[in-house]
């Protein structure tokens, strides 16, 4: 029993460790992609890349979370014959989803970039829909090996995916640009599917090396009971989904609504275009760094929580829970105030291409997106929490309503010529505000949790506000020398050191807490003076 879970939480280790640096990569593509091909040629990226994750999530969501637990509850049982069956069903269904998704990517192409009024938009969508195919069966391989608890495999294809997205995509992009913006694009998203097709490469390969221990094992395996593998797997793999959809649904509202109402107000095709990219890639790209951290931290709660719950402790998920939000906020409101302060620096250093209208605008979208981090950490943070008290259908129906405000509140605002651009910013920050603030109010009350708030809120509240304000004067200090990238560098370490000297002063975690954080016993002597 005890190797089972130290094996689980070995597993979990490793998805985590390689899901942070999968999106760290992610994130760190989008930079140099925006710099190379420019706010028009990521506006054609843009546009076609929400469609593809959100046809992506019928195979890459819900199917593999169901085939790993029925695997996995099939080999618990002795049942070896009846889980590689799972696979095989799966497998077949996943081909027939890829093909499908897949064909209505290529044939809908021109429908779809027509759409969101990029026509030349097509050439990407086309390229792009082998891809579908392609992930759908390294989907089913990543479920199969999960549920044996074969991580390695899932983690290794993640990062040879997005590295293979990093290099061929911004090489190919690079070469393409003399041809066009939008073939630029295409070259981008050319190198999303070639880098899709490696890390299949890579899931095959690594299956191949476990599959004469699989056939021994089917051998010797006697199926305990019948059961109806493809009925199964739809039942637990459609409410998964529809959950994950929800921020792909986002992405493709922003994509089909953002540049048509643009161009009804009466901007050009270019005004746009580079408005819309501005706001999906230079800004939301930098927004959605935070919670990179946000979430790593939140997965060591959850089975905390869970195992509290099924101890009935209720002092200890009150404890954990409480801890759950004074993370979120504790990260949450450094990083909005940090990303306010220094906006147009930072946009200036990490994107120079950009021109002095084009950074005065960002900046103001990355004001008001800034303050969403606060609410994108509360969502994710609490949805751990939540999930561990056993209730994981509550924050994806918050976050469902959040969605819903967010279409209302993006065509009302949008529409009034005075706010425009700014309109889509505004809804996605009502959009994580509900849901934060819902899934907050919830996990006060299903854990009862004592919140004081001297102890929760203002004492990171004050903190942020106190580094802000060393980062606002340091910055102008040495900016005013002519030394603006410096400026930016400086002053972001400033500003952690001071909030970290705040931290440590004010003392943020308790003893306890700090037992539930990674290296929190060095925190511990540091802050406490006890190992």
């Amino acid at each position: 029993m005890e190797k089972k879970k130290t094996s689980f939480v070995q597993g979990a280790a490793i998805l985590g460790a390689a899901g942070l640096l999968v999106k760290i990569i992610g994130a760190f593509f989008r930079i140099p992609l925006a710099n190379a091909i420019g706010p028009i040629g990521t506006s054609y990226y843009e546009v076609v890349y929400p469609y593809y994750s959100g046809l992506l999530v019928i195979s890459s969501s819900g199917l593999p979370t169901a085939i790993s637990k029925m695997v996995s509850e099939r080999i618990t049982a002795g049942d070896y014959r009846g889980a590689h069956k799972v696979f095989t069903t799966a497998m077949k269904l996943l081909i027939c989803v890829g093909i499908v998704t897949g064909a209505l990517m290529f044939f809908g192409s021109s429908a779809l970039a027509s759409l969101s009024t990029l026509d030349k938009a097509h050439y990407s969508f086309k390229v792009l829909a082998p891809a579908m195919l392609v992930v759908s069966i390294m989907c089913a391989y990543r479920g199969y090996l999960q549920g044996m608890q074969r991580m390695g495999g899932t983690a290794l294809s993640q990062v040879v995916e997005q590295v293979g997205k990093l290099a061929i995509g911004l090489t190919l992009a690079i070469k393409m640009m003399p041809m066009g913006p939008e073939f630029a694009a295409m070259g981008a998203l050319i190198g999303v599917a070639v880098s899709e097709l490696l890390a299949l490469v890579v899931i095959i390969i690594i299956y191949n090396r476990y599959r004469p221990a699989i056939r021994r094992r089917i051998e010797q395996s006697e199926p305990y009971r019948p059961a109806p593998a493809l009925r199964n797997l739809i039942l637990l793999a459609v409410p998964i989904t529809l959950g994950a959809s929800i921020s792909s649904l986002s992405g493709m509202v922003d994509s089909a609504l953002i540049i048509r109402i643009l161009l009804k107000l009466g901007y050009s095709q270019d005004t746009a275009q580079t408005a819309y990219s501005l706001l999906r890639t230079n800004v939301t790209t930098l927004v959605n760094m935070p919670g990179v951290l946000t979430m790593a931290l939140a997965m060591s709660l959850v089975p905390a929580i869970s195992a509290a719950v099924a101890r009935r402790d209720r002092e200890n998920v009150m404890n954990i829970s409480r801890l759950g939000l004074k993370l979120a906020l504790i990260i949450g409101l450094p990083c909005a105030v940090g990303l306010f302060v220094l906006a147009r620096p930072i946009l200036a250093m990490l994107y120079p291409v950009l021109t002095e209208a084009q950074l005065d605008l960002a900046a103001d979208l990355m004001h008001t997106a800034s303050t969403g981090v606060i609410f994108l950490s509360l969502v994710q943070s609490m949805t751990g929490v939540i999930q561990g008290l056993g209730k994981p259908n509550v924050p994806l129906f918050n976050l469902f309503i959040g969605f819903l405000l967010k279409v209302v509140s993006l065509l009302i605002m949008m529409n009034i010529p005075s706010i425009n651009i700014q309109g889509a910013s505004v809804s996605t920050v009502i959009c994580y505000a509900f849901a934060g603030l819902s899934d907050t109010v919830y996990a006060l009350r299903r854990a009862r949790i004592q919140l004081n708030v001297w102890d929760v809120v203002l004492k990171p509240l004050l903190s942020s506000l106190a580094m802000g304000g060393m980062v606002y004067l340091c910055y102008n200090f040495i900016a005013r020398m002519g030394h603006e990238t410096m400026a930016v560098i400086i002053s972001v370490f400033m500003g952690v050191c001071v909030y970290a000297v705040l931290a440590v002063y004010l003392k943020m975690f308790s003893k306890e807490e700090l037992a539930y954080i990674p290296g929190g016993g060095k925190l511990r002597k540091l802050i406490y003076g006890i190992k």
